[in-house]
C-alpha cells in the first residue's frame, strides 16, 4: 500500500514538474497566484458557510417539559418539643460563652 502511495506521488510530480518546466517564470507566477486566490476563496467559503450552517434553524428543536415534582409531606416540620429545642440551645449557648470569654 505504501509503494503504490508512493507510485502514484512521483507520478503527479512528475506530471506537474513537466507542466511547470514548459511556462516561462512570468506564467509561472501568475500560475501561482491564481491557485492560491482559488484556494483562498474555497478556504473562505467552507468556513463561512460552516459558521452560517450553525445558526440554522433548519433542525426542529424539541423542547422537553418537565412536570414539577409533588413532594409529599411525610414528616412533620417540628416533631421535637419545645423542652427538647431549649435543651439545645442552652447546650449550643454554652460554646458560644466559651469562645467569647
Amino acid at each position: 500500500m505504501k509503494k503504490m502511495l508512493v507510485k502514484i506521488r512521483d507520478l503527479a510530480e512528475e506530471k506537474l514538474r513537466g507542466v511547470c518546466a514548459g511556462l516561462s517564470p512570468e506564467k509561472r507566477v501568475i500560475t501561482i497566484v491564481v491557485l492560491t486566490v482559488l484556494f483562498a476563496l474555497g478556504n473562505f467559503y467552507m468556513i463561512f458557510r460552516a459558521i452560517y450552517d450553525i445558526g440554522r434553524e433548519d433542525a426542529k428543536r424539541e423542547v422537553i417539559e418537565i412536570t414539577p415534582l409533588d413532594i409529599p409531606d411525610f414528616i412533620q416540620a417540628d416533631t421535637l418539643t419545645d423542652s427538647k429545642i431549649r435543651e439545645m440551645e442552652e447546650f449550643f449557648n454554652q460554646f458560644n460563652k466559651e469562645d467569647n470569654e
